[in-house]
């Protein structure tokens, strides 16, 4: 499982605590991060198979398994794409997170082709 974390300077903080978190509860998987304007050499240096991003996907469009744009307004929608189904949740907690990780990575251990977000 290949997770790449790419927010903003202003939120690297932000960035590095959910990396630091998922590294923590999944330690099998590849956490990796990047500043947003390096989203694009990331993606393609790693190909990985969820991206969670300050920023939608305008990168590789259609190409990953999953994307998680996450909102770091409180009020304001995250939206989570697996395998091209799309939903939006208000303020997710680390376990949302987790169970979206937990669904791309089962979907890539049983070989399953999650492309669309």
């Amino acid at each position: 499982m290949r997770l790449l974390l790419a927010f903003e300077e202003d939120y690297t903080v932000y960035r590095d605590v959910i990396g630091g978190a998922i590294r923590a509860i999944r330690p099998h998987a590849a956490v990796s991060t990047s500043a947003l304007a390096k989203l694009g050499e990331h993606i393609e240096a790693l190909n990985p198979d969820l991206v969670i991003s300050t920023q939608a996907n305008s990168t590789d469009l259609g190409g990953r398994p999953a994307w998680v744009e996450l909102s770091v307004d409180p009020l304001r929608p995250t939206k989570i794409c697996v395998g091209g189904r799309r939903s939006e949740r208000t303020n997710p907690s680390v376990e949302i997170l987790l169970e979206v990780i937990d669904e791309v990575e089962r979907a890539v251990g049983e070989g399953e082709y999650l492309r669309g977000c």
